[in-house]
């Protein structure tokens, strides 16, 4: 078969032989997900790591710093691989985010690696005695963006570091304000091999053994050709994505659930909020029937109150009418009465003389007896005829009296007949009252009902929005959640593509003919791709010269603050000569030179002893009278004790001896760092003495 022959520019060979490289390199462990997963700088990391455990296959791996994703991936790569490796976490308890957050991961490490993994509560300093040297195969520094002590940790690390051992430091590529890891990583590459990933803030990794696999070894020779990196880079930045999809799907999921026991809690408060407005309608439906009761009651009362009163009114005034004429009635008895007892008395007075006379005419004159006993026989009976009418009108005066004490019997009898009759109204009347209070309560609990109706109203209104609110949420999550799991099957599309394209690879090769006529457009996009070369170049320069200007600048600086330092060392030896002046290096402490500082670092490490509690300024310049005697020193003797006095053995402060402190650590005399500074920093953490 014939091959048709296309002119090739020179390096587009070089750079198409290039791009299989990425199949020595491939592994199965690169597409592995993690078990574990959870929000961490190493998440986008985690395939890189599957590969890098396979690739070494360490015997004993240490992570400084609690990172529960990346350790746990480091035990799921080698427990998978049966690898029999030893995975330490190195930190203290108060590293994890919370006291659950350690008993949750206590918890999955027993329950998952209990026989590989295990958590050392210790500083990175203190555990270093833990581990015998050349026994670390992989080192993972999980440090803070602001850690400028990566370079000193590190060296302290070394001697514990294998024959093929790596250390992976994350946070490499973060460039904002404050993130220091850069810069460490910048001065440690320079002293070994390296490669570095970009995505997800950046993945260093530092190959400090001489005696590495051949996959790991491949992965640096990766770093001959540009467009080789940005494949392996590419290559791993895509299947990190896929895990953060993963998370965030879960997370999605999670939100979606929550969202949907929410309006599911919301449905059910609606719903016992219906039920309450139902109840409530049937009790206010019930109060209403009870009022139109009440009210029907109380017309009838009413109706039958104005009737009985009526009645009563009719009653009292015959009642009224009666007692006046009976009044009447007795008025003229008792004067009738009156009249003939009157009468009586008259004719008793009247019969008695007329006696007396005819008893008289009787002595007088008895010629005239006969006639006069005839005249007293019929007087006899003129007054017997008078005295039966006089026992008729007592009698009839008697049945009067007694009629009339009748008549005020039966008049007391409808007085207290009367008076029952008022009591019973007023009792009427005062049920009546109650009736109207109980119509009143009754309304009032009609008012309170439909004010709590118009509440429940309009609550339910309100719940109604929520839930149409967290619907649409649901919604919106639900589509997020679409959305996020078609990006994780297009990532897994896209790995299935690489999977297949690395598979293919020999037939690729095969191909390559057929790829050189699509020469020429590689020439034109390398073309392009050199221009931004030449200009990234450029821009490279002109940093590079930036950065020349400043070291320059900062040389410059150092040079002067050496002179300063000279100048007071000539001065301080001259006060040493003075017979009234005595110093700790004169009492035969020894005198180490602080190690040489930039101008920032001198003015943070200043303020940090200022703001520290062993540092007292006014005893400093009375315990040492030959610093306040200079002005210059005088000024500011937390510089002074940063530069010279933590060295010569001067104190900072009562409380802290810096010659003890330095005799008791040869680790800091070895390091040049200031003594109060190292114990601000490391000391303090490691609860090392400050005096004896």
């Amino acid at each position: 078969m014939s091959q048709q022959q296309h002119p090739v520019a020179p390096n587009a060979s070089k750079d198409l032989g290039i791009k299989p490289s990425i199949n020595t390199l491939a592994q199965g462990s690169m597409f592995w997900q993690p078990d574990y997963r959870e929000a961490s700088p190493w998440l986008e990391h985690l395939p890189f790591l599957f590969w890098l455990v396979e690739a070494l296959r360490p015997q004993q791996a240490v992570g400084l710093g609690v990172d529960s994703v990346a350790h746990f991936a480091v035990c799921q790569a080698a427990s998978r691989l049966r690898l029999g490796t030893r995975c330490f976490m190195v930190g203290g308890h108060e590293a994890a985010e919370g006291k659950q957050d350690a008993e949750a991961i206590r918890a999955y490490a027993a329950d998952q690696f209990a026989t590989i993994s295990q958590w050392l509560e210790a500083t990175p300093t203190r555990a270093i005695d833990q581990f015998n040297d050349g026994s670390v195969d992989l080192l993972l520094l999980h440090v803070e963006a602001d850690d400028n002590n990566v370079d000193y940790l590190l060296d302290r690390w070394l001697s514990k570091l294998s024959s093929q051992g790596v250390v992976v430091v994350p946070g490499v590529s973060r460039r904002e304000p404050g993130c220091l890891v850069f810069r460490a990583f910048e001065t440690l590459k320079g002293r070994y091999p390296h490669f570095v990933f970009h995505h997800a803030g950046g993945l260093g990794i530092i190959a400090v053994g001489n005696e590495l696999p051949a996959l790991v070894n491949n992965l640096l020779g990766a770093l001959e050709s540009s467009a080789s990196t940005q494949v392996v880079q590419d290559v791993f930045a895509r299947l990190g994505r896929s895990c953060q999809d993963k998370l965030t799907a879960r997370h999605q999921q999670q939100l979606a659930h929550t969202l949907e026991a929410r309006v599911s809690e919301q449905s059910g408060k609606l719903i016992e909020a219906e039920q309450q407005l139902n109840q409530q309608a049937e009790q206010l439906q019930q109060v209403s029937e009870e009022r139109e009761k009440l009210k029907a009651r109380l017309e009838q009362q009413e109706s039958r109150f104005a009737q009985e009163r009526g009645r009563l009114a009719e009653r009292v005034s015959s009642l009224e009418e009666f007692n006046d004429e009976l009044k009447k009635e007795l008025m003229r008895q008792r004067e009738q009465s009156d009249r003939q007892a009157a009468e009586a008395r008259e004719q008793t007075e009247r019969y008695a003389a007329e006696s007396r006379e005819y008893a008289q005419a009787l002595k007088t004159s008895e010629q005239s007896l006969h006639q006069a006993q005839h005249e007293v026989d019929e007087h006899k009976r003129t007054l017997e005829t008078r005295f039966s009418e006089l026992a008729k009108l007592t009698s009839l005066l008697e049945a009067n009296e007694k009629s009339l004490r009748s008549a005020h019997e039966e008049n007391a009898g409808l007085t207290n007949k009367l008076q029952k009759t008022e009591s019973s109204l007023q009792a009427r009347f005062n049920e009546l009252g109650q009736l109207t209070r109980k119509l009143q309560e009754a309304e009032q609990r009609i008012g309170e009902v439909e004010k709590s109706r118009s509440d429940v109203e309009q609550q339910l209104a309100q719940q109604k929005k929520e839930q149409t609110t967290l619907s649409a949420q649901l919604k919106a999550a639900i589509e997020r959640e679409k959305e996020a799991l078609s990006a994780v099957d297009e990532r897994f599309r896209e790995l299935a593509v690489l999977t297949e394209l690395l598979e293919k690879n020999e037939a690729q090769r095969d191909q390559l003919e057929r790829e050189l006529g699509d020469a020429e457009a590689v020439k034109q996009k390398l073309e392009s791709e050199l221009s931004d070369v030449k200009a990234a170049k450029q821009k490279l320069e002109a940093e590079v010269k930036s950065s020349l200007d400043t070291q320059a600048q900062q040389r410059r600086e150092i040079e002067r603050q050496t002179h300063e330092l000279a100048h007071l060392v000539e001065q301080l030896e001259a006060l040493r000569g003075s017979p009234n002046t005595a110093s700790p290096a004169a009492e035969g402490v020894s005198v180490t030179k602080a190690p040489p500082l930039t101008k920032r670092a001198i003015k943070r490490q200043s303020a940090l002893i200022e703001a520290s509690q062993w540092f007292d300024a006014k005893w400093y310049l009375a315990q040492y009278p030959d610093i306040a005697a200079d002005a210059r020193m005088s000024a500011n003797p937390a510089r002074h004790y940063l530069l010279m006095g933590g060295f010569e053995g001067r104190n900072p402060g009562p409380g802290f001896d810096s010659a003890y402190y330095l005799a008791n650590n040869p680790d800091v005399v070895e390091s040049g760092i200031n003594p109060l500074v190292h114990y601000l920093k490391f000391g303090e953490k490691e609860q090392r003495s400050v005096k004896g």
